[in-house]
């Protein structure tokens, strides 16, 4: 019987539809990129698999590009940067300023 098997697909999709609607969609991407860490800390604390220093520092390069990901300080930066794009672009604008 198929059906029980999407009940963990169908609660694993609307947590994330509820997450992009809360951060975003930017946002909401970055559990992919914390899902290996969290992955390793669970390998670690339930299975007893050893910790290597490569594993540190994937662990940290991991969770410190998350918090850079989703600094508000750096989507808006961004998001100042971004052209408008419905604004006229500036070769069909007339002399007089107004699109043509």
């Amino acid at each position: 019987m198929p059906w029980p098997r999407f009940r963990g697909l169908r609660a694993g999709c609307l947590v994330f539809f509820e997450l992009s609607a809360e951060v975003g969609p930017a946002g909401a991407t970055v559990i992919t990129y914390v899902n290996p860490a969290v992955a390793v800390a669970l390998g670690v604390s339930i299975l007893g698999e050893r910790f290597t220093p490569a594993m540190a520092v994937a662990f940290a390069l991991i969770l410190g590009g998350s918090v850079l990901a989703t600094r508000s300080g750096f989507r808006r930066a961004a998001a100042r940067q971004a052209p408008d794009p419905g604004a006229p672009q500036p070769s069909m604008m007339e002399p007089d300023g107004m699109p043509g």
